[in-house]
């Protein structure tokens, strides 16, 4: 990589992380906030962004960038099978930048951030054909998927939060043995009723 461009990517990141805390600071806040926090000018503010709706909408969509491969991976997937495969890519996303993660998560945009997480696990669900075939009650089905996502979500929030003392690996593992006995009754599978 060109050292240029590494100092762009660098740049960036370290604009990002400025405008990240000052929203958990729950005031408002302006360019020249970002700039100061930074250490920048707001020339090389603008140089990557427009404003701040800019910055923000280029998080989100970072933010989703990391997830469609997550998405991808589960379309042909049974998770109800094999739910741990699908924490095990989840938790390697996030493991790629813990940090950043965590410092979303403990801000105003976690809402936006947890949302995305939760889109893609939900289309990941409702676009497996595998698994759709053997649902027995569709509403229901739908239903659960929407309480153990939420659950999901509200998991990871907590464990990013500090609250959860376990390991991601061990959230994972739990959340997966949710999830195979949170589907009983709304799955039949050959001989099994998850």
């Amino acid at each position: 990589m060109k050292t240029e461009y590494k100092n762009s990517v660098a740049t960036k990141r370290n604009i990002t992380i400025a405008y990240l805390n000052l929203l958990n600071g729950n005031k408002k806040f302006s360019v020249t906030d970002v700039v100061k926090l930074a250490n920048i000018t707001r020339g090389t503010f603008y140089l990557h962004f427009e404003n701040l709706t800019d910055l923000n909408n280029q998080i989100l969509a970072q933010i989703c960038n990391n997830f469609k491969e997550f998405e991808n991976d589960f379309r042909m997937t049974d998770i109800s099978l094999n739910p741990e495969m699908m924490f095990e890519k989840l938790n390697g996303i996030l493991l790629k930048d813990i940090e950043y993660y965590r410092l979303i998560v403990k801000c105003e945009a976690q809402i936006n951030f947890m949302d995305k997480i939760k889109f893609f696990i939900l289309k990941g669900i409702s676009n497996n054909f595998e698994i759709m075939k053997y649902v027995t009650e569709l509403d229901l089905f739908k239903l659960s998927v929407q309480f153990i996502v939420g659950g999901i979500i509200d998991c990871y929030v907590e464990w990013f939060k500090g609250n959860l003392h376990c390991t991601l690996d061990a959230l994972g593992a739990f959340l997966s043995r949710l999830i195979k006995n949170g589907l009983k009754g709304v799955i039949h599978y050959g001989n099994y009723n998850f």
